[in-house]
């Protein structure tokens, strides 16, 4: 089974949530492998569910590391002292200090490992995730190392911190991917969750984080194209350097001009490693469609209605025909811009009623009812107590039954 990132999200949540409990009844926390594609944003997702929970975040690419020491702490001799019935290891620099308090420096020593600096920055008081992304791009005895980090929390001399979760990356195995198989043994010292593309999830991520429209419109519309596994090119155009991609030609305001289209085409060229220029030609469908010119969600909200309602006849229609596909995009992005106005202080709900009702009032279809519904289920998901207006007009109500 393969989950999306959406779907992952929720039970990482758990999961970490869930190690709280098994740590304070003296249980070993469970680790969690990801593994997918790479540039599908596994690592970025992590990194959101700390910032959203307030945990530390601690990341530690595996790939980059020629020595063991880099992760789990360098080699140390410890020396054994004692103080009438206390005894305790410690390190050589110590050894002055302890003296001149009264301990007994016995001739017993041992090697042990230095706790890591980055161990040392942790709060304490707020839960940690320990990303170790790679882990299947690592060097043997990287990996051997840590597998005590999975699944015991500790490395020899030291502890992670209470309520912490190791959550570790990974590519496939096998094909075009020079990884290090990862036997059984570690395996099962934790759970593995496959990862796949969603440009659904992308596309909500992309909103909040207020990447180009046009960007947006193009990655709901040829998703599927231009991430395709049955033609094995997702190694070659990923949500990592199509976010690279879209970054690059930020600064380009109107892709429609013959100039700066083959200028952005050109760059396309630099950013995917494709022959076939998959992107090149959707693309160039995109702007000959003129559907670089779908109107924002913002503005869809916002504008005066005559405006809006002449621009989205005009794109839902291809003369007589009507473009399910773009009505698909237009609700995808209403849905996400509006969970994102809402949550923020002083929005009004009104704005977004007013809006659904124009468009369900309008002589021409704009929207068909299974969308209408879906917008309206989805709001009403989040924002139950909001809907209520929504829910009790005659003629939504007629469309939701």
């Amino acid at each position: 089974m393969e989950l999306t990132l959406g779907e992952i999200k929720p039970i990482l949540k758990y999961i970490i949530n869930n190690n709280k409990s098994l740590h304070e009844r003296g249980e070993f926390p469970v680790s969690v492998q990801l593994t997918s594609l790479p540039g599908i944003g596994k690592t970025s997702l992590v990194e959101q569910i700390a910032s959203e929970i307030g945990a530390n975040y601690i990341k530690k690419n595996l790939s980059q590391m020629s020595d063991p020491g880099e992760l789990c702490g360098w080699p140390i001799k410890e020396h054994y002292v004692c103080k009438n019935d206390e005894c305790r290891w410690i390190t050589a620099e110590l050894i002055e200090s302890y003296s001149k308090a009264g301990w007994e420096i016995s001739e017993e020593t041992r090697m042990s490992y230095a706790i890591p600096e980055w161990i040392k920055s942790i709060d304490p008081n707020k839960p940690t995730i320990l990303n170790l992304d790679d882990i299947n791009r690592s060097s043997t005895t990287v990996l051997a190392a840590v597998m005590e980090l999975i699944s015991r929390q500790e490395y020899f001399s030291w502890k992670l911190p209470p309520n912490s979760t190791v959550v570790l990356t990974a590519n496939p195995e096998g094909g075009d991917f020079n990884v290090t198989e990862i036997d059984e043994a570690i395996k099962t010292r934790m759970l593995n969750f496959n990862i796949k593309f969603d440009k659904y999830d992308w596309a909500k991520y992309a909103e909040e984080k207020g990447y180009n429209n046009q960007a947006i419109n193009f990655m709901l519309l040829y998703g599927d194209e231009l991430i395709d596994r049955s033609k094995a090119r997702q190694f070659k155009i990923n949500a990592r350097n199509y976010t690279m991609f879209i970054n690059t030609i930020s600064s380009i305001d109107d892709w429609s001009k013959p100039e700066n289209l083959a200028f952005i085409l050109q760059i396309a060229s630099g950013c995917f490693l494709d022959e076939d220029d998959i992107v090149g030609g959707l693309f160039t469908t995109f702007i000959a469609n003129k559907l670089d010119k779908l109107p924002s969600p913002e503005d869809l909200i916002n504008k005066d209605w005559n405006d809006i309602k002449k621009t989205l006849e005009s794109q839902l229609y291809d003369k007589d025909k009507y473009r399910a596909d773009v009505a698909s995009v237009i609700t995808t992005r209403f849905i996400n811009y509006s969970l994102l106005y809402l949550s923020q202080s002083g929005s009004k709900m009104d704005i977004i009623i007013d809006r659904i009702l124009k468009i369900v009032d309008n002589e021409k279809l704009l929207l068909t009812e299974d969308l209408i519904f879906s917008l309206i289920k989805t709001l009403n998901k989040y924002y139950p107590g909001k809907c209520s207006k929504l829910l009790l007009n005659p003629k939504v109500a007629k469309k939701l039954i």
